[in-house]
């Protein structure tokens, strides 16, 4: 029987508060801005972020990745939408 390695695409929830923007589109840039230099310490130092109130997990999968054990080549590997339909 084969065994597998199953990496999970779960939606996390985080929030940026009090973000001042002209637009809802502007907001959202401004707090991609803001995180992008902060996501390798939240989430391999495992460092809080001072500009985030919150995080949790959004009750979401997004997608998922399967790789087979011993396949080196990755040959296997197939990428599955959150309806578990290879993409």
């Amino acid at each position: 029987m084969p065994k597998y390695d199953v990496h999970l695409y779960a939606v996390v929830r985080l929030k940026i508060p009090d973000i001042g923007a002209e637009t809802q589109q502007e907001a959202m840039k401004k707090a991609d801005e803001l995180i992008a230099p902060h996501l390798y310490d939240l989430l391999y130092a495992e460092k809080p972020i001072p500009i985030v109130e919150c995080t949790e997990y959004a009750e979401e999968i997004d997608g998922y990745l399967v790789d087979e054990i011993g396949d080196e080549e990755y040959l296997k590997s197939t990428f599955y939408n959150k309806r578990k339909e290879p993409v």
